[in-house]
C-alpha cells in the first residue's frame, strides 16, 4: 500500500520573489508560505499534519512572534488535511481563511466519509481532523499585508469552492488547482466551461509568475497552455468522436490524436515526466468535452 510522501522539500526559483517560499510533498502537492510586513500566510496545508509540520519547522524563524494566517484554496484533501495544526488546540493556532463553499464542503458528511475511508486504508491519515475555515468569503477577499496584498479570487471549475491568490505588487499568481501542468482536472461537462472561464479570468491579470499546486512550473504561459489543451480537445472530439457514445469512451478506444501520449507530446512532455494520475485526468477531460458538446447540440 502506498504510504505517500514522507518528506517535504523546499523548492527555489530565482524568478520567484524571496517573500514566497515553495514546499513540495513529492508528486502530491505544493504548499506556499508568503511573508508580508504584517503577517505570514500559509497557502494550503498539504495532505497530512505530519507533512505540514515539516513546513512549519522550515519557516519557524519567520513565524515565531508573528501573526499567522492560513488560506485554503479549496477543500480537496491534499490541500486541507493539515488544517488541524492551525486549530485553536493545534501546534500553531491561526485564522484559517477560505470560501464559504470550502467551509461547507469540510463540514459535509461526504468529507467525513472520505476521511474515514482514507484512514482505514492508510495509517498516515490517522491523526487528520477536518477543520473548516474560520473566516469565509464568496467572490473575493483582500488581505492587506502592508508591502504585499493577497487577493483571494473565486475561480470555480476544478471544484465549486476553488479560489486562487493574486499578489499584484509582484505580479505573482498562486493558482491552486485552477491551472496545472500538464493540464487541470475536469470532473464533467457541466464544469468545463467554468474551468476555461477561470483560466481566462486569471489570464486577464497578466501575471509574471504563475505557481500552481501541481506541475512545478512558474511561467505565465501555463494559463495559455491549459486553455490551448482544452481548445485542442474540443477540435479533436468534434472530428474524431461520436458524441452519442461519449460516456462509453475508454482509453484504449480513443482515436490516435486524442490518446494520452499524443497529447502530452504536443505539450512537450511524456508520461514518464508527469505523475501517473494525469492519465485518468485526460480521459475525464475528453469525456467532459464530448459531454459539453453533446449538451450544446441537444
Amino acid at each position: 500500500m502506498n504510504a505517500g510522501p514522507v518528506t517535504v522539500e523546499e523548492i527555489q526559483h530565482p524568478q520567484v520573489d524571496s517573500r514566497i517560499r515553495i514546499f513540495r510533498a513529492g508528486e502530491e502537492v505544493d504548499t506556499f508560505v508568503v511573508s508580508t510586513s504584517r503577517f505570514v500566510v500559509f497557502i494550503d496545508t498539504m495532505s497530512t499534519p505530519a507533512l505540514m509540520q515539516q513546513v512549519i519547522e522550515n519557516v519557524r524563524p519567520d513565524i515565531d512572534g508573528r501573526l499567522v494566517l492560513v488560506v485554503n484554496t479549496h477543500a480537496d484533501w491534499d490541500h486541507v488535511y493539515g488544517n488541524s495544526l492551525f486549530a485553536p488546540d493545534g501546534e500553531r493556532p491561526a485564522l484559517i481563511v477560505g470560501s464559504a463553499l470550502t467551509r461547507e464542503r469540510l463540514r459535509s458528511p461526504a468529507a467525513l466519509e472520505r476521511l474515514r475511508k482514507q484512514q482505514a486504508e492508510e495509517s498516515r491519515f490517522a491523526d487528520v481532523r477536518l477543520v473548516p475555515p474560520d473566516l469565509v468569503f464568496t467572490d473575493a477577499l483582500s488581505l492587506d499585508g502592508g508591502d504585499l496584498t493577497l487577493k483571494l479570487l473565486a475561480t470555480p471549475g476544478h471544484t465549486p469552492d476553488h479560489c486562487s491568490v493574486w499578489i499584484p505588487e509582484i505580479g505573482t499568481l498562486l493558482a491552486g488547482d485552477a491551472a496545472e501542468f500538464p493540464f487541470p482536472s475536469v470532473r464533467d461537462g457541466a464544469t468545463l466551461a467554468q474551468v476555461r472561464s477561470s483560466l481566462q479570468h486569471l489570464k486577464t491579470l497578466q501575471p509574471k509568475v504563475v505557481l500552481p499546486c501541481h506541475g512545478g512550473t512558474i511561467g505565465p504561459d501555463l494559463l495559455d497552455q491549459n486553455l490551448a489543451y482544452f481548445s485542442r480537445l474540443r477540435k479533436l472530439v468534434n472530428t474524431e468522436v461520436s458524441l452519442e457514445h461519449w460516456s462509453a469512451l475508454t482509453e484504449s478506444a480513443l482515436p490516435p490524436p486524442l490518446r494520452y501520449t499524443a497529447v502530452l507530446e504536443v505539450l512537450g512532455t511524456s508520461p514518464e515526466r508527469v505523475p501517473a494520475f494525469y492519465r485518468s485526468f485526460h480521459l475525464d477531460a475528453v469525456r467532459a468535452t464530448a459531454e459539453e458538446m453533446e449538451n450544446c447540440t441537444s
